[in-house]
């Protein structure tokens, strides 16, 4: 399968990536919003149409049925195309997973465990609010767009689409992102990026900003979260800038389960975000209710497809993400991790 895809890869689905992209990025609003508004309404018609008996009616004009039937179509389409669970059309999920195409050595826990200690105390020693503060959403997002080009020329893979555009999450994507545990999304049937409006989920600067790197490396065609967040490290530690570097580090240790010991401002920050969300969701009911629904349903979002440890969770020397970053950073030429 994964040497099927690579041929798909380069001979459709990267000119097809491009073309989406370059389509997608350029339209101000969120056109995944606008089309589950339409196909939402158009397969509401058509529900009408049948339960107030004028089905013959409506097929007896072809066109008019071809244009709300287009809409239940569409949702599906997108569904299909999501890369969300096994049967998915979207060919991206046919990747082989990078923990299996580039895997390494077991990672024993004292090597992990020395790793955080290292990022720890570069952490503590480099932080600097200004710095950290200096870094937008709008640089980060060209700059990952280029390392992630980057990191997958160093692997040896065929590259993405050039991502240009983070869009707002329009109200509907929203409460559906937020109920699922999604507050950024690419979509693979479009192409198109998205993130929750700041007001909508307040967060930290560098869940933001980190967010967009992520997203960017589903954009370059890669559907798996365990892999996009593969990525996003690869491209945030191997980066020349030390605000990137500093990115990965926070990303690295939040992931890990284990207790540390964050610069006192990103520790405010962080119970600032917690509060200012707590506050936020008061004002979110659907949200509040669809999440109940979607975490008795077994459907809510979880750490551990994102290769995120829980703090009792026992250590796995062959952890999908840990065990494939050290190696892809230690056999990567120009990575000095006492920088």
């Amino acid at each position: 399968m994964s040497s099927l895809f690579t041929i798909y890869w380069r001979c459709l689905g990267l000119p097809l990536s491009r073309a989406k992209g370059a389509l997608v990025d350029r339209v101000p609003f969120s056109l995944v919003e606008g089309m589950i508004w339409i196909g939402v309404a158009f397969a509401l018609a058509l529900i009408v149409v049948a339960l107030t008996g004028k089905w013959r009616q409506l097929r007896s004009r072809p066109s008019l049925f071809a244009l709300l039937a287009a809409g239940p179509i569409l949702l599906v389409c997108m569904a299909l195309g999501q890369g969300a669970f096994p049967l998915s059309l979207a060919p991206t999920a046919w990747r082989e997973p990078l923990a299996h195409a580039f895997a390494g050595p077991p990672l024993p826990y004292p090597d992990f465990k020395r790793e955080l200690e290292l990022r720890e105390e570069r952490l503590q020693r480099e932080f600097s609010p200004l710095y950290y503060q200096s870094l937008g959403e709008d640089e980060i997002l060209t700059g990952c767009d280029c390392a992630l080009d980057g990191v997958l020329a160093s692997l040896g893979l065929a590259p993405g689409r050039k991502v240009a555009s983070m869009k707002p999450m329009g109200p509907l994507t929203t409460v559906l992102g937020l109920s699922y545990g999604g507050p950024a999304f690419h979509d693979p049937f479009f192409g198109e990026m998205a993130m929750v409006r700041a007001e909508d989920h307040p967060s930290t600067r560098y869940w933001r900003l980190i967010g967009i790197c992520h997203e960017a490396a589903h954009a370059k065609g890669f559907t798996r979260e365990m892999d996009a967040e593969i990525l996003t490290q690869l491209a945030l530690s191997r980066s020349e800038d030390a605000r990137y570097r500093m990115l990965g580090d926070i990303m690295y240790l939040r992931k890990s389960g284990e207790r540390i010991h964050f610069p006192e401002y990103l520790r405010t920050e962080i119970r600032a975000s917690w509060d200012s969300l707590e506050q936020a969701e008061r004002r979110q009911p659907a949200v509040r209710f669809l999440r109940k629904i979607t975490k008795k349903l077994g459907f809510q979002n979880s750490g551990g497809k994102y290769g995120s440890r829980e703090g009792a969770e026992a250590w796995d020397p062959a952890h999908p993400f840990y065990a494939t970053v050290a190696a892809l950073l230690r056999d990567s030429a120009g990575v000095a991790h006492g920088r």
